[in-house]
């Protein structure tokens, strides 16, 4: 899940978890502009990518679909975004459902990824895109102690070993062949949870975009941004819209 706190224990009293901060760094992001239909789903924190595989492959993101070959049907705020590529970075159009289950239209299965699903999900880690691109590290400064806590979902399953966290953890999107990089910053005062986004990181390798559906929060909201990765030669990509359908 998206941008959801890793608790130790859902029973441990603590203070709030506020997520990533909006970044900062040499990689700009941009904001990633889109309108949700009255009723459906925002694409922040749970969409699902698919993809439209081509010589330009265009990208979609969907929310409450259905999945029919296990019975499963549409919820009722299902809705569906094309990522189009502009001028700034990249914004959402709104698209029927139906464009996005026409049978060339896939989704992005976890084998297909361009980034692991590990990625960001770990207190600290790194892991690096499938094609050698980009680098996500999580790293923390600051200090910790253990605690026993009250185990189970309701904290009422007798007691386990709890670490707790003060300080200051961040989230690094670098791009590794120029070395311009992203960071994002959390703060947590005595938590024994962290925020875990590798659903809100979506890379679009053919497209040099990466989306931040929700990875930051700003006042307790989830932010949607967009990265435009460097080209070749260090400045910024080159914006091919995709084609029509």
């Amino acid at each position: 899940m998206a941008a959801l706190a890793a608790l130790a224990c859902a029973g441990a009293a603590q203070a709030q978890i506020n997520g990533f901060a909006p970044g900062t760094g040499t990689l700009r992001e941009h904001k990633l502009p889109f309108t949700v239909p009255a009723d459906a789903r925002t694409p922040l924190l749970s969409a699902v990518l698919l993809v439209r595989e081509g010589e330009a492959p265009v990208y979609y993101l969907s929310t409450g679909l259905g999945v029919p070959r296990f019975g499963i049907p549409d919820d009722p705020g299902a809705a569906a975004w094309k990522v189009v590529p502009d001028a700034d970075c990249a914004h959402l159009e709104t698209v029927p459902l139906a464009e996005v289950k026409q049978p060339a239209v896939q989704a992005v299965t976890v084998q297909k990824n361009p980034l692991p699903m590990v990625c960001a999900a770990a207190f600290e880690d790194s892991c690096t895109s499938r094609d050698q691109q980009l680098r996500i590290t999580t790293t923390f400064q600051g200090r910790q102690r253990t605690a026993r806590v009250g185990g189970g979902f309701f904290g009422t399953e007798g007691t386990i070993n709890s670490t707790f966290y003060t300080g200051v953890r961040s989230l690094t999107i670098e791009h590794l062949p120029t070395g311009r990089l992203l960071r994002m910053d959390e703060t947590l005062k005595d938590n024994n949870g962290y925020s875990a986004p590798q659903t809100a990181i979506r890379y679009l390798p053919e497209l040099r975009r990466v989306l931040l559906l929700g990875a930051a929060t700003l006042r307790g909201m989830p932010q949607a941004g967009c990265i435009v990765l460097p080209g070749a030669e260090g400045g910024a990509a080159e914006t091919r819209p995709p084609p029509r359908p």
